[in-house]
């Protein structure tokens, strides 16, 4: 047997380790240590939240914005047919819906024959004008023979060759044709003067008809009304036989050439944004995935800051915080690939932008993008 102190007693290391993992174990389980490491935890995330909002912005107050191109007639009339339905993906110069163009075709024609009208009345003056003026010469030569008619009976008169009734008879009959030259000479500049009245190489007559029938053209065109770019037809509130009315619309077509996403960012994340930096996009319909795109401009200033002319003393608004809430600016951003999603107007997303094309931020912010990509389903 073995005696008791000759029994094997545990190493110096082995003792040295135990009283380390037990010194690890109270390590843990004191209030100091998760403290610390909490501490240490909200300075990263605060670190990184402050590098993260210049350098990386993230927002979730983003939807998509389109151009909605209000679809009203030009001229009033009852619909006559209809080429489109709603949803309908129409593209520019489609046919989209007729109204009545009778009563713009009756003008038409009446306007025609009253311009071919103007037209006959002009050659009427320019002969007229012929006449006057073939009129003006007769009456020239006939006074010209009275005044040496005149001449001649004076000088006989004078010598008491002839009788005074010769002579004033001659005088009168020069007095009658001066007068009825200046006559003739007024009636040759009226109808000069109403030739000269032109507008271009046309007649003021013929133009003014020319111009009337051109409105009514335009008129008779617009009694068909076209789609004015590619998009997609929405809000369609229109029948055959109902009365559509100037100017008001009777449907509306969503561009879809021109879908935007845009994002509203605190104004403390716009000191480093720039056109044409890179950015995710993530649809609450569509959860799960991010869309790369590119910022397209920079809201250069809100309502908020606009003054309006009031007469008035300016209003202002006392502030119930300490620190008040940052101004939020639109950031407008453009899909590279804007045929992978079904865009719709108002649909709402979550934009994150990259000002740098590398660094520790970037795969930071894009991972809790996707996080925020996966709440969308729930």
């Amino acid at each position: 047997m073995t005696s008791p102190s000759t029994a094997i007693q545990p190493s110096g290391g082995s003792s040295r380790i135990g009283r380390l993992m037990r010194s690890v174990y109270g390590l843990r389980r004191s209030f100091r240590f998760w403290l610390t490491l909490l501490a240490i935890l909200i300075l990263l995330l605060v670190a990184y939240f402050i590098g993260a909002d210049r350098y990386t912005p993230l927002t979730t107050d983003a939807y998509v914005q389109a151009y909605v191109v209000q679809i009203a007639p030009q001229v009033g009339g009852q619909v006559t047919q209809i080429h489109v339905a709603e949803g309908d993906e129409v593209h520019q110069g489609d046919l989209l819906f007729e109204v009545d163009p009778r009563p713009f075709q009756c003008q038409v024609d009446l306007l025609r024959a009253k311009h071919v009208e103007a037209q006959y009345q002009i050659k009427q003056l320019e002969a007229q004008l012929a006449a006057a003026r073939a009129e003006q010469r007769r009456i020239a030569a006939e006074t010209e023979y009275a005044r040496v008619v005149h001449a001649q009976e004076k000088a006989i008169y004078e010598k008491q060759s002839t009788t005074e009734r010769k002579y004033l008879d001659a005088r009168q009959k020069l007095e009658a044709g001066e007068a009825a030259l200046d006559r003739s000479a007024s009636e040759v500049e009226n109808i000069e003067q109403q030739l000269a009245a032109r507008v271009g190489d046309d007649h003021a007559s013929v133009a003014q008809a020319k111009a009337s029938l051109n409105d009514a053209e335009l008129n008779l065109s617009y009694c068909q009304v076209y789609a004015p770019c590619d998009g997609v037809v929405t809000n369609l509130q229109l029948v055959v036989g109902a009365y559509a009315h100037v100017g008001q619309a009777v449907m509306a077509c969503i561009d879809t050439s021109t879908a935007l996403v845009v994002a509203n960012f605190r104004e403390r994340s716009l000191e480093q944004l720039r056109p044409g930096q890179r950015a995710l996009i993530g649809f609450q319909s569509l959860p799960g995935r991010l869309w790369s795109a590119t910022v397209q401009h920079i809201g250069s200033g809100v309502a908020q800051g606009q003054g309006v002319p009031t007469g008035m003393l300016p209003l202002v608004e006392n502030e119930t915080f300490w620190v008040p809430p940052a101004q939020r600016f639109q950031v407008r951003l453009v899909l590279d690939d804007p045929d992978d999603v079904p865009m719709r107007v108002g649909m709402t997303a979550s934009v994150s932008v990259y000002t740098e094309p590398s660094g520790l931020l970037r795969p930071l912010t894009r991972a809790l993008h996707h996080v925020v990509s996966w709440l969308y389903y729930l």
